[in-house]
Parts: structure tokens; C-alpha cells; sequence
């Protein structure tokens, strides 16, 4: 693990570059011959892209495409255009990561007669979109392809490895507050993998509420998924010792991917370098009205949880809006928010550069020609970043009041505990008080109050626990309908297989999922959705006096984070709405200090609260009496 600053705010400036003859094949199989821009596709990987990016957008990092998973006699010329891309980018003073594609592989081919595929409980194999099936992590000569493709990168002369996708086999579907089908792989090896280990046999289904051997199952494949990670990086590192290490930790805190996925992020972060999660939190505030509840989506929250999950390790992460396939190059300022968002909350935003469909409908890049206004605004920011890079360095986080965060209970009690720790996040952030995520034994080091979702034993001296259920409004959800029938819950998990099936396979069932916005009731968290206002009063009604500092604004909510270094104090500010506004900062004691910025000059002030003009981002740094 690497303990230097090459992760570090300002240092870090990546961008996500999937580019190049591999992807454009890709998209075409992935969506269905769907129109690709393949002159910018290409582009990308000669120098005038790797200028675009570095000179025009200011990254440092890019993420290049190595292995989309194709069988070798097709994709052998990627791997030759990866190998060119690697040099010039690396020309252009930006170090790579080369993607491995981890747990599928395209249906054609040479690859027709492999017997690596997982299989469903009926011997089926396993859709990973259009073209692709899941493959098996227990199964020798896919185990030997992936070292294969880990040596192609490494021998290129890349920088890093980055796993793509280090999922194992089935996603169950999470509908109606309960879980549909199975999990993982069901193949012979599996299987005897499992009894070997458990005495037990891979359940058909998964069933959290009653079924022990549903959750020994899952921890069992979480933890295989962990260690093979482990081994493929260690296997990368014994090529070459200072190759680093990174995988895609799928939106692991705002969706349940230890069940879905076998994502368990705590583990995954001791093998990677950095961790990097793609999610969909980009931000973006939408206010209430009469028909809907207000919605902040924000990387606040996983940001904060996974910062107190990864330890050591650097956090990254890449936030979508709608999603690959369904979004446009992000506007100027929304690719701003995002990445002061993740500084703020001490951690860097991967740029997402690819799989972005435009006006016309058609796969392009942010290194088009038509992109500069997108890539020179986040120029500025990395310049800003990199010039200021010493002020997110040796910090500790100072807010007083803490969520604790629920172990287990996040993975087998999904459907109880999420909407209510969510729930806590958004009405703090909504109320401008900063706030931390703390696990048991975590550091607790000058914490008032602690929010829980779960009655446990607390260390002594221990803040003012406050026992989220207990509050009014706040209790824990009942299981729902199809939790509670079975019955009903087998007939509808029938049809949800067919239909995800038939989703990947035919071009009606495409056109219509999508079209009807299917898809993205899938992919889009519930969770940004602001509880009820009187929910809201509940939680703050709890905390007694609000503490400081916290910061007031009127238009739209404001993230603020406070760190502490020594006897300096930083107080984060970042605008989620979509206009600049005016923000009332109360500080709690006499201060004196500066108001540092990257869209205006620094300015001094003095005094106990401070009214300010916030654009997306400030950062308030001054001294106070002990």
C-alpha cells in the first residue's frame, strides 16, 4: 500500500478515459449498435486527446482501456492501442491505470467454448449486458486469463491495474423492500467450494429475513470476492512492486451492494492503493413542491461513510448523474460541484470522461473539440487544487456531532436501517451542520453527540447518544408486503428474471424499459428524497442547540465540513444550488483568518459569524481562542 502523497487532494486529478477501437465495439455490442463517434474515440488516444486532457483540463491520472473482455483474436489490437495511448499519455506527464474487465467476458469467439461461465440455480449462464456473460471466480483458466491481462498492462509499462466490475456471479434484485432471486455462482466448483467450507449448500434464493444459510452465503462470497482481489494484486505487484492497485467499489454505501454485488468495501480497501466507488451522486438540489419531496442528491454521504470504512487507504470516487448510456458532458459548473464536493470532504473526484451519449444521441468523450468550456472549467479547479494542495494535508475532522455506523446491520437489514441513516444525513446537511461518520472502536475524538440506529455498549466517556428509533417519526420500518407473502414475492421473482433477461437480449424490451424510465428506477438511489419536514424537526429537535460552527443559507442547502490542524481551524463550504447565493457562517467564538476561494481573491475577516457570497466553493480558515 502505498503511504505517499501520489493520492492526495490536488496531487490526484484523474479522469475515467474508456476510449479507443475496443470501446467503440464495446458500446456497439453493449447497446445494441447503438451510433458511435469513432473518429473522437480514437482521437482520444493520440497526443491531441492526452493534450486536451492535461493541458486543457488539467488532469494527472487517467484511466485507459486494456481489456473490454473481448476473446484475443479480436481484442489483441486493443491491447496494441493501449500500449501506444499508455506511452503518449505518459509523454504528456499522465500516469495510467489499465482496466481489467474482472468478471465477465463477451460471448463470441474463442471464448464460445470456455466452461468458466457462473451459472443461475437452473444451470443458466449469467447476463452482464448484451453480448456478455458473468464468469466464474473459482474457476482456474479465467483466473489465468485475468493474470494474463494484468501482465499485458503491467508489461506496457502502465502505472497502475485497476479491476473493473469485482462482482461474483448473480445480483439478486432488490424490489419491494425485499430481494428477489440468487445470488453468485452456482456452478459444480461453487458448490462444493461452499459445502466444503460450511457443510451447506448455495441457497436457490435469497431470503434474509428467515434464512441463516442466505447470510453464511453471502459473507462466504464477499469474502471470496476479497481475497482474489487480494491475490490478482498481489500477483500485479510480484510483476512489478511499485505497480498500484485500484477497483471499481460500485456504489457501495448508497445501494446494497454486499448483497447484490459482494462488494465489502471495509475489505477491499486493504488490497487496493486507492479506492475508487462509481456511484450516482453527482450533485444536483431539486426543491419540493405539492406532488414531490425535495431532493439533494450529494457524495456527501458516501464520501463520509467510506472515508470511516477505508482507513489508511486514499477514496475516490467517480459520480454519475443518470448513469452510462443516458447522460450528456456534464455542464461546467455541476463538473465543478463535484469535484470540490469530494476536497471538501477530504477525498478526490475521478472525472468521469466517457460513455456519455450527446444531443444527437450518439457515444462521444469529454475529449471532443466541442468540450473545451466543460474541460477548461475543470482546469480551474485543479489548478486551484493543486496550488492549495497543502491545506487538505495532516487534518483531522472536527465535527461534533457523529452517525454511527450500523455494521452488518447495513447489509441484512437494508430495508430498516437505510432509509433512516440516510434519513439522518439529509436533514443534518439540509440544516448546515456538519457531521462524521464513526464506526465502533473508530475515533470518536471530540464528538457532543452521537446519532445510532442500533442499542449497543458505547465507550466511556461517550457523547449524548441519541437512538435514531426511539424519536417520533423515526421508528423502524415493518417488513414490507412481499417480505411478509412469499408466495406472491415467487411468482413476481418469475417474472422479474424474465424481463431482466429479456432486457439484455431483445431490442423491444430495451426501447421500452428505458424509454419508461425503468432503468433508472433501478439505478437512482430513493434515499436523496429529504424526509418529511416534520421528520426533520424531529432529528434537530433532538439535538437541543444547534452547534457550531454551522452555516444558514435560503436558496438551497450548503455542505459544510470542518477540519481542524493544530491551532488552525477550516470551516468547507459547498453551494449544491444551482446559482450563486448568500450564506451566513456561524462560527461559535472570535475568529480571525481568511476566506480562501478559487472564484475570488482572498479576503480577511474577523468576529463570530461571517455572511458571505458563495458561488460552489469557500473555504474559511482562521484561528480561535482554545
Amino acid at each position: 500500500m502505498t503511504q505517499n502523497n501520489v493520492f492526495a487532494i490536488g496531487h490526484h486529478r484523474p479522469v475515467y478515459l474508456w476510449a479507443g477501437p475496443g470501446t467503440v465495439r464495446m458500446n456497439q455490442l453493449k447497446f445494441m449498435d447503438a451510433p458511435v463517434d469513432v473518429f473522437v474515440h480514437d482521437e482520444a488516444h493520440t497526443q491531441v486527446g492526452a493534450r486536451r486532457m492535461v493541458e486543457e483540463a488539467g488532469f494527472n491520472w487517467a484511466y485507459l482501456m486494456y481489456n473490454w473482455g473481448f476473446p484475443p483474436e479480436v481484442e489483441a489490437g486493443d491491447w496494441e492501442d493501449f500500449h501506444k495511448a499508455a506511452k503518449i499519455y505518459q509523454a504528456e506527464g499522465i500516469k495510467v491505470f489499465g482496466y481489467v474487465q474482472t468478471s465477465n467476458c463477451a460471448f463470441q469467439g474463442s471464448f464460445k467454448d470456455k466452461d468458466w461461465y457462473a451459472q443461475d440455480p437452473k444451470g443458466r449462464p449469467i447476463y452482464y449486458y448484451t453480448g456478455r456473460y458473468m464468469t466464474c471466480w473459482l474457476h482456474p483458466e479465467w483466473l489465468d486469463q485475468l493474470r494474463k491481462m494484468i501482465s499485458g498492462i503491467i508489461g506496457a509499462g502502465s502505472d497502475g491495474v485497476f479491476f473493473d466490475n469485482p462482482w461474483l456471479g448473480e445480483a439478486p434484485i432488490h424490489f419491494g423492500g425485499t430481494w428477489s432471486g440468487s445470488a453468485g455462482c452456482h456452478c459444480d466448483r461453487c458448490q462444493r467450494a461452499f459445502r466444503q467450507e460450511t457443510g451447506l449448500t448455495i441457497p436457490t434464493r435469497i431470503d434474509l429475513e428467515s434464512d441463516k444459510t442466505s447470510r453464511d452465503y453471502l459473507r462466504w462470497r464477499a469474502d471470496l470476492v476479497t481475497s482474489t482481489l487480494g491475490e490478482l494484486a498481489a500477483y500485479a505487484r510480484s510483476l512489478n512492486p511499485g505497480i498500484f492497485i485500484s477497483a471499481n467499489d460500485y456504489d457501495a454505501v448508497m445501494r446494497p451492494n454486499y448483497i447484490t454485488h459482494g462488494i465489502d468495501l471495509r475489505g477491499l480497501a486493504q488490497v487496493q492503493d486507492v479506492v475508487m466507488i462509481e456511484d450516482f451522486a453527482l450533485p444536483r438540489w431539486q426543491p419540493g413542491d405539492s406532488q414531490n419531496s425535495a431532493e439533494l442528491v450529494n457524495n456527501a454521504i458516501t464520501l463520509r461513510t467510506a472515508l470511516a470504512l477505508v482507513g489508511d487507504t486514499p477514496l475516490s470516487t467517480d459520480p454519475y448523474d443518470k448513469g452510462i448510456g443516458f447522460d450528456d458532458v456534464y455542464p461546467p459548473r455541476r463538473l465543478q460541484s463535484g469535484i470540490v464536493e469530494a476536497a471538501a470532504c477530504g477525498a478526490t473526484m475521478v472525472v468521469k470522461g466517457t460513455e456519455y451519449v450527446d444531443s444527437q444521441g450518439v457515444f462521444t468523450l469529454l475529449t471532443a473539440k466541442k468540450y473545451a468550456p466543460e474541460r477548461a472549467a475543470a482546469n480551474d479547479i485543479h489548478h486551484w487544487l493543486s496550488a492549495h494542495a497543502d491545506l487538505y494535508r495532516e487534518r483531522r475532522n472536527a465535527a461534533r456531532v457523529g452517525l454511527l455506523y450500523p455494521k452488518e446491520g447495513m447489509h441484512f437489514q437494508w430495508d430498516q436501517l437505510a432509509p433512516r441513516y440516510f434519513g439522518v444525513c439529509q436533514t443534518l446537511t439540509n440544516a448546515g451542520i456538519p457531521w462524521r461518520v464513526v464506526t465502533a472502536g473508530g475515533d470518536w475524538d471530540g464528538l457532543e453527540t452521537l446519532f445510532t440506529l442500533e442499542k449497543a455498549d458505547h465507550p466511556t466517556p461517550s457523547p449524548h447518544i441519541i437512538y435514531v428509533p426511539d424519536l417520533p417519526g423515526w421508528s423502524l420500518p415493518k417488513p414490507s408486503y412481499l417480505a411478509r407473502h412469499r408466495g406472491l414475492l415467487d411468482l413476481l421473482s418469475g417474472f422479474l428474471s424474465w424481463y431482466y433477461r429479456a432486457y439484455f437480449r431483445y431490442r423491444w424490451a430495451r426501447r421500452i424499459t428505458d424509454g419508461l424510465g425503468i432503468t433508472q428506477w433501478f439505478l437512482q438511489s430513493p434515499h436523496f428524497r429529504m424526509p418529511a419536514d416534520e421528520d426533520q424537526s424531529t432529528i434537530l429537535g433532538a439535538l437541543g442547540e444547534l452547534p457550531a460552527p454551522r452555516v444558514e443559507s435560503t436558496e438551497a442547502p450548503v455542505l459544510i465540513e470542518v477540519w481542524q490542524r493544530g491551532g488552525e481551524r477550516q470551516i468547507h463550504l459547498v453551494n449544491y444550488g444551482p446559482n450563486p447565493q448568500t450564506v451566513q457562517v456561524t462560527i461559535g467564538q472570535s475568529a480571525m483568518g481568511e476566506i480562501i476561494s478559487p472564484y475570488h481573491e482572498t479576503v480577511e475577516f474577523t468576529g463570530k459569524k461571517v455572511e458571505l457570497d458563495l458561488g460552489i466553493y469557500t473555504v474559511l480558515c482562521y484561528t480561535a481562542p482554545s
